[in-house]
């Protein structure tokens, strides 16, 4: 495993890199950091360059002066960081805000990525009246943390979530709790205002949806609120197959990795193998083209050399000697005429 800081056009991203090979890059949630994704990188190092990154205003990537977060800056944020580690056509695999910052990618860049794992994520946190309610909620009450601090807000979102539901939705496992509670304490209060603002104004139903392999995936303990929403994701994106990891929440990735490694790996199979059957086509349809070409070069160089045979003017010594033999001598008479 590899920790590092990256100098981007856009700021310093804290990255954490594991193994060589095609390139997949974790996008995590947000309030949290790259340390989600580290049951991933250690499944799939063995064969692909995977890379996790804290996304600007949260873990060791820290704080940023812009005073407005949106989830299209976190997708700039993500070109420069492709960029800067010279990466060509990255799989993609975002979790919740990152799933969502996923999607704004691929809409701006679709060439630039090669797949999509979408984890526990949704195509507008307005989508629904009850979506707009529970947003509207949100954005009243966001701003407390300030007053509050980190710990206190904590406590108070825990309270919302019980006026709304299973509070147990977040995290099904003592290790998921844990990690959510220790990431949310690395981010300053007033980083979790912009934070939680940029996710409430998302709203992807707009944007454009390339037709590139796509898994959709949820835990199937999260909140009904992100549920509904995987159908909306399956119909916008053609190429794409759901799943549902058993016994996990809205980190499914840390609640249950053994499945979630298993759909992961099995989406990753099949597109290789899509891949193999392109590049075997490709390369016969490169082939016929070739051996087209080689046969018209072949056929306008026999008609040209044709020419060139039957032409008087143009006609060798021999051919001139061949024709005077058979028509034989020109007479006295033959010169009058």
């Amino acid at each position: 495993m590899r920790n590092f800081f990256v100098e981007t056009r856009r700021g310093k991203i804290f990255v954490q890199e594991a193994g060589e090979g095609k390139p997949i890059i974790f996008i995590h949630g947000a309030l949290l950091n790259s340390d989600l994704w580290l049951p991933q990188l250690d499944a799939f190092s063995h064969q692909f360059r995977c890379i996790a990154y804290d996304l600007r205003g949260h873990g060791h990537s820290g704080p940023s002066r812009l005073v407005r977060y949106s989830t299209s800056v976190f997708a700039e944020d993500l070109f420069a960081l492709v960029d800067a580690l010279a990466i060509k056509r990255p799989i993609l695999c975002g979790l919740s805000m990152g799933g969502m910052i996923a999607q704004i990618f691929t809409a701006k860049y679709p060439e630039r990525a090669r797949g999509l794992v979408l984890c526990d994520t949704g195509i507008s946190t307005s989508q629904h009246f009850t979506d707009r309610i529970l947003n509207q909620v949100i954005g009243l009450v966001t701003p407390i943390i300030n007053v509050l601090g980190v710990p206190e807000f904590r406590r108070f979102t825990h309270f919302i979530d019980q006026c709304f539901g299973d509070t147990s939705w977040v995290a099904q496992t003592e290790r998921s709790m844990t990690f959510s509670k220790e990431a949310l304490d690395m981010v300053q209060a007033r980083e979790v205002v912009k934070i939680v603002t940029a996710v409430r104004k998302f709203n992807s139903t707009p944007l454009y949806r390339p037709n590139i392999p796509t898994l959709i995936v949820n835990g199937e303990q999260d909140s009904l609120f992100i549920l509904r929403q995987a159908t909306i994701l399956q119909a916008v994106y053609p190429n794409s197959c759901y799943r549902v990891v058993p016994r996990a929440g809205h980190l499914s990735n840390l609640d249950n990795p053994e499945v979630f490694n298993s759909l992961m790996e099995e989406f990753l199979e099949e597109l290789s193998g899509t891949e193999r059957k392109d590049l075997a086509v490709r390369n016969w349809l490169v082939s016929v083209v070739a051996q087209g070409r080689q046969m018209i070069r072949q056929w306008a160089s026999g008609r040209a050399t044709a020419g060139r045979q039957y032409s008087i003017g143009a006609l060798p010594k021999t051919r001139l000697e061949d024709a005077a033999a058979i028509v034989g001598p020109m007479t006295a008479e033959d010169a009058e005429r």
